[in-house]
């Protein structure tokens, strides 16, 4: 197996490599305003997909933040959720009741905004995520099963 780097750069933010699984290669840092993972499996360097993912999300941040709180408090208000009335009322809130964003970016280029902190009870452990497809929100990404295989 070719030795992985213990740093890559992004657009000048350093991401170190994080301690995973043999089949699983990470690598995480902070820029102003949130995290960014890159989570490549199996094991490998990232692919140029996932790095211009991660290039992108880095550069319209607060937009796509803005964006997937939008969607979350949008598509979480609906029946289908089945959110409680003051879970729905949390939603209808400003600033909305999402914090500590996170960027998860896959081998494929595939992404997502993670949010760690939110008062609702589905975000509890694990919090909630928002998947995109390039710039657009485009599903709620539900986190609460995390552990169930």
């Amino acid at each position: 197996m070719t030795q992985l780097p213990q740093t890559i750069d992004v657009t000048g933010i350093s991401l170190d490599r994080l301690d995973a699984p043999e089949d699983i290669a990470c690598w995480s840092g902070t820029f102003d305003g949130g995290e960014i993972t890159l989570l490549i499996e199996p094991a490998a360097e990232p692919s140029a997909q996932a790095l211009d993912a991660a290039v992108g999300a880095i550069a319209d941040f607060d937009e796509l933040r803005s964006a997937a709180e939008q969607f979350l408090a949008t598509e979480l208000a609906g029946d289908s959720w089945g959110l409680a009335d003051d879970q729905r009322a949390l939603l209808a809130g400003r600033p909305a009741p999402f914090d500590e964003p996170e960027v998860v970016v896959w081998q494929d280029g595939t992404w997502m905004i993670r949010f760690a902190e939110s008062p609702l009870a589905m975000a509890e452990e694990y919090g909630i995520g928002v998947l995109f497809a390039g710039r657009v929100p485009v599903s709620v990404e539900d986190l609460s099963d995390a552990d169930e295989a």
